[in-house]
């Protein structure tokens, strides 16, 4: 059994000195201590001390190596000294320090000729502590969490400093910025195919002033939108978070249905006869558009009292439903043979809302949410569907979305505990990650209106609610649930439950364990809506959507190292086990299961995103999936 906190790791240490002694032996020079821990053990022991406020609190150690190299170029570059008792004194003065993308001294510092590094005024903005206060430990830590924007931060760190009044205590502020000038690209390879991308030629620091202005690009299997994108966290310099996104949506390409099943695992793909796209007939064919604006007040601080919101969306486009790298296929129960119809259509949606949100409270903070609601949902069908009228309508009910307009007013009810701790090497590589500790939970209650104009009057509430526990030194379980249904006519219809447990184990010595089990259902639903499961959305040894059902349950581990640094890169590898299945009815659900390995990549200047290199070995057979034959996926972020 591994044992937690400092004790285990003292343990690991060789006595100094026998507990009896001879008087030949007194004279004998000491032994010398050997420190066996860890970087992380040696983190984590330095970060105990601090929050004790032991005099033996070393600041530098609470941060990781790609931190602790910022923070010493600036103490040098800057003459400033550490203060390792900041505790109830008053700060003097705020010191802050944006390094270079490239601080290290090699040729790639050339690229930062390229970049506008934030301007300190935009870092200033952030911080939750100003200027002759209390140093308060949990503030401080508030304003770090403020800072770690991935967007635009690689490294946060917040240290105390030695001030020239006696008596204060000066706060320095290191950040060093991802590279903001940039083709920013995400993607995910499954089944030798890119299925999704993502990308934008994008300022993400416009005039150093954490502002976005991008081209944007998002891709799957079927379609590309291309437009412009704005976003600015700190609009008018009023922490107002306004943002804007136009797409035109063309055809990627004319994608076939899948016809393979468990009857004829074999079967050969049909062509749908959809006009094909960009890829493969090489030209643009718009097929819709939609744009995105919001504008918010929010609760950036835990001291701020008063948020409010409003916001307006819009999307007339195709939607699809994937299975392997083509079309789910719909068979219509009024014929004999099998239609293998592609589940494609046109669905048109647009919704409006506004809102105004109370916080109040101290340990446990507490959100109030007034709001109102406005969507519509219009699904078609395609030109290019010549149904029989029978098999139109059965296509119709079993696949289309619920045609409706929806106004409704809302109260939202939001409590957690305001407790946070930094973690890393959970979803990303040695940068500061922070985790909510304590109870959380939310309650909704939406009503549908005829008065307002919605189609149907109806009830819906629903409620969430978690618990997050600290395991040992650094590492968590969190468990949580959650469910909605809508009352309608005396009826309950589009009912939802779910529950999630999650867990990070304390890292040892080189190794974290990382496990999460998580269970969906829905029932009585009127919507057509589903579950899928394969490749990304888990079990990542079988094909895209290869199992589909309104009962799903997944489970995961993962043994994930902790990361290397080479060269600019931090590397590490992982080993994992995938396990669930997908049904009508949990009666009637098979478990599949596949085990693999994989590698994890970090480039800290350029995002605080990680790159996943899986492969996977199917362990039990599926339509199309013969077990032990191997399938690797790529793509950015942890896989759970």
């Amino acid at each position: 059994m591994l044992a937690c906190g400092a004790q285990a790791s003292a343990q690991a240490l060789p006595p100094t000195e026998p507990a009896t002694t001879t008087q030949a032996e007194k004279t004998l020079p000491a032994p010398e201590v050997v420190d066996k821990k860890t970087a992380t053990e040696r983190r984590l022991a330095a970060e105990a001390a601090c929050a004790a406020h032991e005099p033996s609190c070393d600041w530098v150690s609470t941060f990781s190596s790609l931190e602790k190299a910022s923070i010493r170029r600036t103490l040098e570059a800057h003459g400033f000294a550490v203060e390792p008792a900041p505790w109830g004194k008053v700060i003097g003065k705020i010191h802050v320090h944006n390094e270079d993308v490239f601080a290290e001294r090699n040729w790639l510092q050339f690229f930062n000729l390229f970049h506008v590094t934030t301007r300190s005024p935009s870092i200033r903005n952030e911080l939750t502590i100003n200027e002759g206060e209390i140093w308060d430990d949990e503030r401080i830590g508030e304003s770090s969490r403020r800072l770690k924007d991935p967007v635009f931060t690689t490294v946060v760190a917040i240290v105390p400093v030695k001030s020239a009044e006696d008596g204060k205590v000066d706060v320095l502020v290191v950040t060093r910025d991802v590279w903001s000038l940039r083709l920013n690209t995400q993607y995910t390879i499954q089944e030798t195919s890119l299925t999704n991308f993502i990308m934008s030629l994008s300022e993400n620091n416009f005039l150093g002033r954490r502002k976005t202005v991008a081209i944007g690009l998002t891709m799957d299997q079927g379609s590309i939108a291309v437009g412009p994108l704005y976003i600015d966290k700190n609009f008018l310099g009023k922490h107002l978070d306004f943002r804007f996104r136009l797409d035109k949506i063309f055809v990627r390409k004319s994608l076939d249905v899948i016809t393979a099943n468990a009857m004829n695992p074999m079967a050969a793909p049909i062509p749908t006869g959809d006009p094909g796209g960009i890829q493969d007939d090489g030209v643009l064919r718009s097929e819709g558009s939609a744009a995105t604006v919001t504008l918010s007040k929010t609760l950036w601080s835990l001291a701020s009292k008063w948020g409010a919101g409003a916001s307006f969306s819009y999307r007339n486009a195709v939607s699809r439903s994937f299975l392997r790298t083509g079309l789910r296929p719909y068979d219509a129960p009024s014929t004999t043979e099998r239609d293998n119809i592609p589940r494609e259509y046109r669905l048109k949606t647009w919704s409006t809302s506004a809102n105004v949100t109370r916080q109040w409270g101290g340990a446990y903070k507490q959100q109030l949410e007034i709001g109102h609601t406005v969507s519509s949902t219009t699904p078609s069908l395609l030109g290019t569907l010549n149904l029989d009228p029978m098999v139109e309508a059965d296509f119709i009910r079993d696949v289309f979305p619920r045609t409706e307009l929806v106004s409704a007013p809302y109260i939202s009810w939001t409590l957690f505990r305001a407790k946070y701790a930094t973690i890393r090497n959970v979803d990303t590589f040695e940068l500061a990650e922070d985790v909510r500790f304590g109870p959380d939970a939310s309650v909704t209650l939406s009503q549908g209106l005829k008065g307002l104009g919605s189609d149907q009057n109806f009830t819906r509430p629903s409620i969430t609610a978690g618990w997050t526990l600290p395991w040992c030194r650094d590492g968590f379980v969190r468990l949580s649930a959650g469910g909605s249904i809508r009352i309608q006519d005396g009826k309950t219809i589009d009912n939802t439950a779910t529950a999630q447990i999650r867990a990070a184990s304390p890292t040892y010595r080189y190794l974290r364990i990382l496990t999460q089990v998580h269970m969906e259902t829905r029932w009585n639903d009127t919507q057509n809506a589903f579950y899928t499961l394969g490749s990304d959305s888990g079990l990542r040894g079988y094909g895209i959507g290869q199992f589909d059902g309104n009962r799903r349950v997944v489970g995961q581990v993962e043994a994930r190292s902790v990361p290397f640094p080479f060269w600019v890169l931090r590397v590490g590898g992982v080993a994992f086990y995938d396990g669930g299945g997908l049904a009508s009815s949990f009666g009637q659900m098979q478990l599949y299961h596949d085990v693999g390995f994989g590698m994890r990549m970090l480039i800290p200047q350029s995002s605080r995103q990680l790159f996943r290199f899986d492969l996977a070995f199917p362990l039990v057979d599926a339509p199309g999936i013969t077990a032990g034959v191997p399938r690797f996926s790529a793509g950015f972020d942890s896989y759970f």
